[in-house]
């Protein structure tokens, strides 16, 4: 279950929910979802709540970056002033560290 709506996503991007669009913003807001259930590695029988802020937050900016992907596909997302502005190459790791207060299980020592 996703932690933001495709009606924030939309909001954020600065688009409108369209039947057009709701397939690609779900999957966007699914996309992420998985990954933070992914690296917060909660169990069952504690998961992280449908209301929770920082999850909320974490899954509406990796949403964004899921949905804009297809432009940085090669690496280039845009240009500044010496020529090319990189995309991010460490993909989910920056959100991973914001979402360190909700992680369940580090492992077994």
């Amino acid at each position: 279950m996703a932690y933001c709506t495709t009606d924030e996503l939309a909001a954020a991007l600065g688009k409108r929910v369209t039947p057009e669009l709701t397939a690609t913003l779900q999957a966007c807001v699914d996309a992420a979802a998985q990954e933070i259930d992914h690296f917060c590695n909660r169990p069952l029988d504690n998961p992280i709540p449908l209301n929770d802020a920082l999850a909320n937050r974490v899954n509406l900016v990796r949403s964004v970056e899921w949905f804009k992907a297809n432009d940085a596909a090669f690496g280039v997302i845009g240009f500044d002033e010496a020529g090319t502005l990189q995309a991010p190459r460490d993909g989910f790791r920056r959100h991973a560290a914001s979402l360190m207060p909700l992680k369940g299980l580090f492992g077994i020592a």
